[in-house]
């Protein structure tokens, strides 16, 4: 059956948590948090990441008929006037059982809609590691292009992973 996606509200912070918790611990590589730090604040944390267009943040969730959270996609739009134009595709995360359901694709397709409400808003940037090729067609699918690459943005151990810089412009 198909995911509903929607706008999440305060009572799914525990489920967004969770879910960003355990990407963080199978899929080091495809954050800039950290899971020892990140695994340590409460749910309510996330809470000023919630809003509904014409806000300029929020998190689309991705839900299983059962109510589970699938997967989720932030949106967080600068507040510095010159950079207004713009917003940022802060985080994805699916659900390892989830991938290659179309999930993806289906959160991709409503923040479209939603960032379009956004009034004056020109394009959104995002980064993804650059080793993630599922994670680059599934934005290059979406419309996003490359612009730059951030040799050695994040450190794991002694591990280095790049970052792919991408833009859709509105």
């Amino acid at each position: 059956m198909p995911a509903t996606i929607r706008l999440l509200t305060d009572a799914d912070l525990p489920a967004y948590k969770a879910l960003r918790d355990a990407g963080l611990r199978s899929d080091p590589e495809a954050f800039t948090s950290d899971f020892d730090t990140a695994s340590a604040l409460p749910a309510a944390s996330y809470a000023t990441r919630l809003g509904q267009p014409p806000d300029d943040h929020f998190i689309l969730g991705a839900f299983a008929p059962d109510g589970a959270l699938l997967g989720a996609v932030v949106c967080e739009r600068q507040a510095r006037l010159k950079k207004r134009h713009e917003a940022t595709l802060a985080g994805m995360i699916i659900t390892p059982g989830a991938r290659g359901r179309g999930i993806g694709k289906a959160l991709l397709r409503q923040f479209d809609r939603l960032v379009r409400q956004l009034h004056g808003l020109e394009h959104i940037v995002l980064s993804v590691t650059a080793s993630n090729t599922a994670a680059v067609k599934l934005y290059e699918g979406a419309g996003f292009v490359r612009y730059g690459l951030l040799p050695r943005a994040i450190k794991l151990g002694e591990r280095y992973c790049d970052k792919l810089l991408m833009v859709k412009q509105l």
